[in-house]
């Protein structure tokens, strides 16, 4: 055994020359051995330090789409029952947005800052599976990129929402995945369980198509030892984020039961009454076409798509097989029960897939024109159009407040704190998290905040109280603020088309009421138009104020199927007026009894089911529309 005291000389005995020139031998070697690394990994560095510039410059200024809200909220306290955030929970999501809270001290930067970092992220991932089901490392990074700078991603990249770091997840599981048989090492295996966990926990709903895929790539590698790792590290991560939902919703069955409700919710909405008239070819398009932009835009991805199908016949099918099987199977649910109206964002996984086949079809074009730059020009023209079609949304993103939060400031500037605010049930956690004081969210706002429908049942007949209607939409009241940003057709095509629009409108206790019976929520579209529908025997109260008459407008829509309709108005059960209402809208003066409380009926001769007569999946039955009503 030798001695501690020679050890210790011999560890602490100075260098010798010949040493010394070894040791500076090996860190010029790996200097080299740095410098060769990044010299083999410029290409994916330069994508993306593309990725991150683009994003840190699209970056939205301020909060938007609801969900966008839910999720802040969650990151402050997250309960489920409150819709903090939303079902089905993203549980992984909500914990890495609160560490990236934690961190920056702002709900909003902590959640933009993380889909930021996971366009990043995602690039070079997706880059990876690109190259190695095309065995091509340029087409990987020109396919990564033309995903990256598409229409949908341009515009939903950068959200506070869970989607880039969905799409992050997917691309690290399918990389993951195309390297599972080529790896000797369990490593791969592990990542592949984490990456699958991932996914889910990030967007529950998506584990309809991972955990098939999951399970299919662990009995195909017929590896027990893989297999072995990959389900431990799978179920690991699973509980991590799985056991913090089912203590917030307050315990299995109540979760159970919160998660039965949102399904029940999506059949029901996304599934049916969402997809209105709409043809299964019409849905297809939506999700297929629309993500990518404009016909002129959306044509030539297409073609590129289509070549890119004929190309990869040609390939060894192996290592395309996990990546065609997750985007075929999205596709398939994200027709089959998903909202059309948010096709643009929820395509966003299996687009992965289509810019998989425009890569291949790159190759085609490449080898055609015997040009080794063509896929880089495509790519580049690609870009620089998606940039030019989302340019107007994007820039005004960028440079003002959104409609909802411009609205919410002028509140705070405009009314007493002794004020109520109205919403629409679309603007609920706009009003609740910018407005609000519902469990400390936020340290602005304030108010007090109540649905429309909730707010007149409470306060229709208190004219001491402030009350402000908070709108998704415009308005023609003169009274009212309308806040907007410019209309545009990518507005239009990849958006929920909501909150471009919003009017903040001070209800004074003339315009008040309360409905009874047989009275419909308030509508209203960009323009300015806004009316309830009636049934053909509505009641509503008017407030006490001792008013003499009664100023109605009404009207029937374009689409009804008459062209007029007869309307009795009674006042306590006694006949005061009649009108007979035209598409065009009529007004109508009616003196009021006097009474301490007076109910007014109104009756109409005719009616009509939308879904019976414009073929869609709205059940009510609908007379006329209220469009003004006032008490003089």
């Amino acid at each position: 055994m030798t001695d501690l005291s020679t050890q210790h000389s011999v560890l602490n005995a100075p260098m010798t020359t010949t040493q010394d020139s070894g040791l500076r031998t090996q860190d010029a070697g790996l200097g080299r051995l740095r410098t060769q690394d990044f010299l083999r990994w410029w290409p994916e560095a330069t994508g993306a330090l593309v990725v991150l510039i683009s994003r840190l410059l699209t970056m939205p200024r301020t909060f938007w789409e609801s969900d966008e809200l839910l999720f802040a909220a969650a990151l402050r306290k997250f309960d489920p029952w409150s819709s903090h955030p939303h079902p089905p929970g993203f549980p992984l999501y909500v914990g890495l947005g609160k560490l990236f809270d934690a961190i920056l001290g702002d709900p909003f930067r902590a959640l933009v800052a993380l889909s930021v970092i996971s366009c990043v992220v995602g690039f070079i991932a997706l880059a990876a599976v690109f190259r190695h089901c095309l065995g091509d490392r340029g087409l990987g990074i020109w396919g990564a990129l033309i995903f990256y700078f598409s229409v949908a991603m341009l515009v939903h990249g950068t959200l506070p929402l869970s989607d880039s770091v969905s799409v992050m997840f997917i691309a690290l599981a399918l990389w993951a995945a195309a390297l599972l048989f080529d790896d000797t090492t369990r490593r791969m295996a592990i990542g592949f369980g984490l990456a699958c966990s991932a996914v889910i926990g990030t967007r529950p709903q998506t584990g309809l198509i991972v955990l098939p895929l999951f399970i299919a790539m662990l009995v195909w590698g017929r590896d027990v030892r893989k297999a072995a790792a990959a389900i431990i590290s799978f179920g690991v991560l699973s509980l991590a984020w799985f056991l913090p939902l089912m203590d917030a919703a307050g315990g299995w069955s109540k979760l159970l039961l919160w998660e039965t409700r949102q399904a029940a919710y999506v059949a029901a909405h996304d599934a049916g009454a969402s997809r209105g008239a709409k043809s299964t070819t019409e849905i297809v398009a939506r999700f297929l076409s629309h993500p990518w932009g404009p016909k002129w835009l959306a044509a030539p991805v297409l073609v590129l798509a289509i070549l890119g199908i004929v190309a990869l016949f040609r390939r060894p099918k192996r290592p395309l097989i996990p990546l065609a099987f997750f985007a075929a199977a999205y596709f398939v649910l994200a027709v089959a029960i998903m909202d059309p109206a948010d096709a643009a964002r929820y395509s966003l996984p299996h687009m992965m897939g289509m810019a998989l086949l425009i890569a291949a079809g790159l190759d085609v074009v490449r080898r055609a024109a015997q040009t080794a730059f063509a896929p880089a020009l495509l790519a580049v023209l690609l870009a620089i159009a998606s940039l030019r079609y989302t340019a107007p949304l994007l820039r005004v993103r960028v440079s003002k407040p959104s409609p909802p939060v411009a609205a919410s400031e002028f509140i705070e500037r405009s009314m007493p704190r002794t004020g109520v605010v109205l919403y629409d049930l679309s603007l609920r956690p706009q009003a609740e998290y910018l407005l609000g004081h519902v469990d400390d969210l936020t340290s602005s706002g304030g108010y007090r905040t109540a649905a429309i429908e909730n707010g007149l049942r409470e306060y229709y007949d208190r004219p001491d109280v402030p009350l402000v209607i908070y709108a998704d939409g415009g308005s023609a009241d003169p009274d009212a603020h309308v806040f907007s940003w410019p209309e545009s057709d990518v507005y239009g095509k990849l958006t929920r088309n909501h909150f471009r629009v919003v009017t903040v409108d001070s209800l004074r206790p003339a315009e008040r009421y309360l409905p009874l019976a047989g009275v419909y929520a308030l509508e209203r579209n960009e323009a300015g138009e806004e009316w309830r529908w009636l049934r053909p025997d509505a009641t509503l109260r008017l407030p006490h104020g001792g008013a003499k008459t009664l100023f109605l407008k009404l009207a029937i829509s374009h689409d009804a199927p008459y062209e007029a309709n007869t309307t009795r108005l009674l006042a306590n059960g006694q006949e005061v007026g009649r009108a007979v209402v035209t598409k065009s809208s009529v007004e109508v003066t009616v003196p009021l009894p006097n009474a301490p409380q007076i109910n007014l009926r109104l009756i109409s001769e005719q009616s009509f089911s939308p879904a019976a007569v414009l073929h869609n999946q709205d059940p009510r039955i609908l007379a006329v529309q209220l469009m003004r009503l006032e008490t003089r």
